[in-house]
């Protein structure tokens, strides 16, 4: 559904806000229809022309000045693949400028997407869509455009992170399921006990359990998407023991996935 939000033409400026929504009308239906490559980038390939007929009210001039303007403000990304034999640009938004768009939209259309993603195919593109909406959700307390803008780039490092960790344990999981299944059966037969582990250690920390249920909701979550990916690989002693001393020195200001992952590296170099 289209929408416009005046907080955000008086924040960037009304053309850039005009294109904006109507880019995020297009890529939103486009996500709902998983239409996403390997690395779920949802984007748009339009033409100058294309572009004319879409938002005929603005100039090839205006729609260059626009698309510059949301490049330097990290909330879009282009790509012109043949500059030599075309003429069109892929529109995509960054991470921060999803949950910038979600994070405008209505609650009660937010409401409807989070619903919506339940019912993918590709389970991986409805975990991280929803990790997103919950970003958004949190972001969408604050109303002013500018203080969302300023705390999404205080956070991007861990929003990135904790994206891409989402997308690579899930990736990892799925090849164990798929190449060692006499592993998974391991894994399934100590699955309740590690876990119980995992959820002491992560209550010892009050902050840390709230950053954990913060992205994931629970530490069960957390424990299946981080922490059992890395047990096939490392052994679960060394991954336990990571995840103390991750929780022992965890600071608000840490991302719970980034230093965990960095204290199981120390342990194996």
């Amino acid at each position: 559904m289209h929408f416009f939000n005046a907080n955000l033409a008086s924040t960037f400026g009304i053309e850039e806000s005009i294109f904006l929504q109507n880019l995020y009308f297009l890529l939103k239906g486009r996500l709902l229809a998983e239409n996403v490559d390997s690395n779920l980038i949802v984007s748009i390939t339009m033409s100058r022309t294309r572009i004319r007929e879409f938002q005929e009210y603005f100039s090839y001039a205006v729609i260059r000045r626009i698309t510059k303007n949301l490049l330097d403000l990290n909330i879009i990304e282009t790509v012109q693949k043949n500059k030599r034999v075309s003429n069109s640009l892929t529109y995509s938004f960054t991470l921060k400028g999803w949950i910038l768009m979600m994070a405008l939209e209505k609650k009660c259309d937010r409401k409807i997407f989070n619903k919506s993603i339940v019912n993918f195919n590709n389970t991986l593109l409805s975990e991280c869509t929803e990790h997103l909406l919950k970003i958004a959700e949190d972001l969408s307390k604050l109303t002013d455009v500018l203080l969302i803008s300023t705390e999404l780039d205080a956070k991007l490092a861990d929003i990135i992170i904790e994206y891409r960790n989402l997308i690579e344990k899930n990736r990892t999981i799925e090849k164990i399921k798929g190449e060692v299944d006499s592993e998974v059966s391991f894994f399934d037969s100590l699955n309740f006990d590690i876990q119980n582990q995992v959820e002491e250690i992560i209550s010892e920390n009050s902050i840390f359990k709230k950053r954990v249920e913060k992205s994931f909701s629970t530490a069960k979550n957390f424990y299946n998407k981080v922490v059992l990916p890395t047990i096939e690989k490392y052994g679960y002693l060394k991954v336990l023991k990571a995840l103390k001393k991750c929780v022992e020195e965890f600071l608000p200001s840490n991302s719970p996935v980034a230093n965990f992952y960095t204290n199981l590296t120390k342990l194996n170099v």
